[in-house]
């Protein structure tokens, strides 16, 4: 496997870079720390790579992912998940509480990125959420089915950028309903079956700026503004291209393009 780790000792990793790798097919847990110490962790171009991070064998009450603050996918083209815990349920509150940017690309196969349990808060210190080309991705956070059941919603009271692009399956960010109190920007393109933003705080003084195709906007889903969900809190700019058909789920860009030279020419 190519790539390398920051450490001060096996138990107390900080940083992990894996990188063009053909034989890894996901990234083991390291017995005892279940990567609790972890801050910053980038994986990109292994083809063979089925779920980023293997599924961990967690005691109630135990935490994990605590101190990740960044973390960046890209060029996985088998990958269907990045923390695949559809049978995890009882990560603590803390999991995952410093977590603030989230970038992937050109994961065509993910379905979902992160479940949310019962035991969680919804990513209390997110900023930025940046997903590109990921053709089979249907919801980002999907929560619990008991949190389902109960049709909350669900708060990420930090998030500011959103940034969605050319994600044709996608359903949902987070549950039915979400709220994002101070949220400024959102760059939406080819995802049209998107069909709610996050509710606001309310205020029309600082309304977020939205950049997306006008019949995209035209058709969203709202709640009125007795729930702080309302077109009118929104700034929407429009782009001059619209939706004539639907791209095939993958395209030339996608697998063509440099995915950081992608990402300038969209930003």
């Amino acid at each position: 496997m190519k790539g390398r780790l920051l450490q001060q000792e096996q138990s107390s990793i900080e940083g992990i870079h894996v990188h063009d790798s053909l034989s890894i097919t996901c990234i083991p847990f390291p017995q005892g720390s279940l990567w609790f110490y972890l801050r910053w962790g980038r994986v990109e171009r292994c083809p063979n790579l089925c779920s980023v991070f293997a599924t961990p064998q967690v005691r109630d009450g135990q935490s994990t992912f605590v101190y990740l603050s960044t973390f960046w996918a890209s060029q996985l083209p088998k990958a269907c998940y990045i923390w695949n815990w559809n049978t995890l349920s009882h990560a603590t509150v803390s999991s995952f509480r410093y977590l603030s940017f989230l970038h992937l690309d050109c994961c065509p196969r993910l379905m979902h990125v992160l479940p949310l349990s019962v035991y969680m808060d919804a990513l209390p210190s997110l900023e930025t959420l940046e997903i590109v080309c990921c053709g089979d991705l249907k919801e980002v956070f999907p929560l619990d089915p008991k949190r389902q059941e109960k049709l909350e919603t669900v708060e990420f009271p930090k998030l500011r950028r959103i940034h969605l692009y050319q994600l044709s399956a996608l359903q949902a960010i987070c549950g039915s309903r979400m709220s994002a109190p101070n949220l400024e920007i959102v760059k939406v393109r080819g995802c049209w079956g998107l069909s709610r933003l996050p509710a606001l705080s309310g205020s029309t003084s600082k309304r977020p700026k939205v950049d997306c195709e006008k019949d995209w906007w035209d058709n969203l889903k709202w709640d009125g503004l007795e729930a702080n969900h309302d077109p009118s809190l929104y700034e929407p700019r429009h782009s001059r291209y619209y939706k004539k058909a639907h791209l095939p789920r993958v395209t030339v860009l996608r697998w063509h393009v440099d995915p950081m030279v992608l990402w300038c020419l969209i930003s």
